[in-house]
């Protein structure tokens, strides 16, 4: 019995993995895309997970909200933060200084 938990522990552990590095290309997908439609430089090509939350979803028991970080810049010279909040496997919103983007309007 002892044996089954800790394969069913290892079988979670995995799943989460995997799923937090799809949502995170995801994340890095959707901000390079954001940039380019407001001709912004996506600077370092990457997002950086900043939160991950538990939120209660209609649809299912729970949902994990991620907030990732990536930075932009509109002239090359200054660097600004922006936000990606990622619901499950889809984008929730971006945020930049430019403007606030629902899933929407974003891509």
């Amino acid at each position: 019995m002892q044996q089954l938990f800790y394969l069913f522990i290892l079988f979670f552990i995995t799943a989460y993995w995997i799923d937090t590095v799809r949502v995170k290309e995801l994340a890095r997908q959707a901000g390079k895309i954001i940039c380019k439609k407001h001709d912004v430089q996506f600077l370092d090509n990457t997002v950086v997970k900043q939160q991950t939350r538990i939120k209660y979803h209609h649809a299912s028991l729970f949902q994990l909200v991620r907030h990732y970080d990536f930075e932009y810049s509109i002239d090359g010279s200054e660097r600004k933060t922006g936000v990606i909040i990622m619901r499950g496997q889809r984008l929730g919103e971006i945020q930049m200084d430019l403007h606030t983007y629902d899933n929407q309007d974003a891509l």
